[in-house]
């Protein structure tokens, strides 16, 4: 796959230039979504040296939640390598939720989607299990619609994500996740749903005010979002070196070419 060239069944998603998304058919039915991320420095393998690849944290994090029964795009391999005309890549691929659509697209439709008090709840599962996201905004979710029932959730893009060794609910990583999801999603819908969705998160009506007057003073961008960022990433590594050793998560990479059907 390349922004100006398809295979049979591929369908292109995003083309940038670090970053290339498609689609293409799995041989036992449904869709993987193959993400790409390309034209890495010359410096990048000395830097995996200390830093693991981008593709395989994805993958750790998404197995980890999948394991914790946490809806989200199910991780099926990563690789990394280099291959014209991508240069040096890695690779993530996921199965493709059918059917499903961002978030963030159906805010924009009055009425598509009326009730996230189940979003809220899968982010503190999401929480409980130690993850933090990082980055949980409307286009990092996708809803489904089954025949019967409410809508699904699911979490997708863990590019900035963090494993804890015990759960995060009630600490600065939760926290910075609830701010991202429910400054984007204020816009949207008056400031007493958006409380009420909180307290089915699990916030006592203290921590919901709290919470709500942060958002007064938040800045989603900037500066400020890598101040955040960087404090995420330095706790996740000083909980990393307190933590007892634990066997590797299961590592479904392989080097070589980013596809088999021919990219």
């Amino acid at each position: 796959m390349t922004a100006a060239r398809a295979e049979p069944g591929q369908t292109l998603i995003k083309a940038e230039y670090g970053t290339l998304v498609w689609s293409e058919p799995l041989q036992g039915g449904g869709r993987a979504i193959m993400k790409m991320y390309r034209r890495r420095p010359f410096y990048d393998p000395v830097r995996r040296w200390f830093l693991p690849y981008r593709a395989e944290r994805e993958f750790k994090v998404l197995s980890h939640l999948v394991r914790h029964g946490v809806a989200c795009s199910e991780p099926l391999s990563w690789s990394h390598g280099h291959h014209d005309p991508h240069g040096r890549f890695e690779l993530l691929v996921t199965r493709e939720v059918a059917g499903a659509t961002a978030l963030d697209k159906l805010l924009k439709e009055p009425g598509a989607v009326t009730d996230l008090s189940p979003l809220l709840r899968l982010t503190r599962r999401m929480h409980d299990s130690g993850v933090s996201h990082g980055g949980l905004a409307p286009r990092n979710i996708l809803v489904s619609f089954p025949v019967a029932g409410a809508p699904t959730f699911h979490i997708i893009d863990m590019s900035y994500s963090h494993i804890f060794p015990r759960g995060i609910a009630g600490t600065r990583m939760a926290t910075f996740d609830l701010l991202d999801l429910v400054y984007r999603i204020g816009s949207h819908f008056p400031a007493q749903r958006c409380s009420a969705w909180l307290a089915d998160y699990g916030l006592d009506a203290s921590a919901v005010q709290k919470l709500m007057r942060g958002l007064e003073r938040y800045r989603p961008r900037g500066h400020w979002a890598h101040l955040r960022r960087g404090e995420t990433d330095l706790r996740a590594a000083m909980a990393r070196l307190r933590a007892p050793r634990s066997p590797r998560d299961g590592d479904s990479r392989s080097a070589g070419p980013p596809a088999a059907s021919g990219t």
